[in-house]
């Protein structure tokens, strides 16, 4: 958007600025609505920490519908915005900010008590929501003791794990792909070689950095591999990996947020840049 108007195409470097929102406050029961697209692995790590804290008192959640049109992400009748009878997702913007300019992205965090946007960040959010009293008494995701540590992690993660198949896949040109693609396996042999020696990434106990990764192997083996021919070696390849992805999604608050029908809807039906026919995959078979 450029001063409140929905753009139909163009880049962020051709805007004079990017509006921010930085309206972080204490978790209140019913206050806050996250909207977030479950095709999103950015997005997914706030519903990770919103479901695997038991979170949903103070922070409801709903999805944009599958598919964007000329207007962006957008609302229907199976994903509707509970909050205000919006048809897309620049309206939340809007109403935050009548002239925003910058993305309209999820995951978007709005307070109701304000009727503004608190972040539209993946990280900030999460990092709030973690950060939280109520949250620390349930389980502790960024230790005082290791939290430098641990913001470190997510730092690294976000850059050689979470951006790379994106980088990969949306690029036409050759040398740019293989670079991608060969920068994030190689990667996957790190990531497999430090779960060799613990259980999770940061030692013996969940933490953050778990759940900034577990969406991109989800969507790796769902749809990374093909979509965005990310198909150097199977997932199931690294043997300390698969183990450790099947272990997070043995638990039912952590697998209960994944929509994988809805993930590959998004990609192959949503991206015709990449998947010109929209046709959706009846694989992969999934074990875990």
């Amino acid at each position: 958007m450029k001063q409140g108007q929905w753009q139909a195409s163009g880049e962020l470097s051709e805007l004079s600025h990017v509006d921010t929102f930085n309206e972080f406050s204490s978790l209140e029961q019913g206050r806050f609505h996250l909207y977030v697209s479950y095709g999103c692995p950015f997005a997914h790590r706030a519903i990770l920490v919103i479901a695997l804290l038991g979170l949903e008192k103070y922070v409801s959640i709903s999805s944009v519908a599958p598919l964007k049109d000329s207007n962006g992400w957008e609302f229907s009748d199976q994903y509707c915005d509970p909050l205000k009878p919006r048809r897309y997702l620049y309206q939340v913007y809007q109403d935050a900010k009548q002239d925003y300019t910058g993305r309209i992205s999820v995951p978007v965090l709005w307070d109701k008590n304000l009727n503004t946007i608190v972040s539209n960040d993946s990280l900030e959010i999460t990092k709030w929501l973690v950060k939280q009293a109520i949250s620390r008494s349930s389980l502790e995701l960024i230790p005082e003791q290791h939290q430098k540590e641990i913001e470190q992690q997510c730092q690294w993660i976000n850059e050689h794990i979470n951006t790379l198949p994106f980088k990969a896949g949306f690029t036409r040109e050759q040398h740019e792909y293989e670079e991608a693609s060969s920068a994030f396996f190689k990667n996957l042999e790190r990531l497999d070689n430090k779960l060799a020696l613990s259980p999770y990434f940061n030692g013996v106990a969940i933490s953050l950095s778990d759940l900034l990764i577990l969406p991109t192997l989800v969507q790796l083996e769902l749809v990374y591999a093909t979509h965005f021919k990310l198909n150097y070696q199977p997932l199931s390849y690294y043997e300390h990996i698969y183990k450790y992805l099947t272990g997070l999604m043995s638990d039912k608050s952590i697998r209960s947020t994944f929509h994988l029908d809805f993930i590959k809807t998004t990609y192959f039906a949503g991206q015709p840049e990449i998947n010109p026919s929209r046709l959706i995959p009846k694989g992969p078979v999934i074990n875990w």
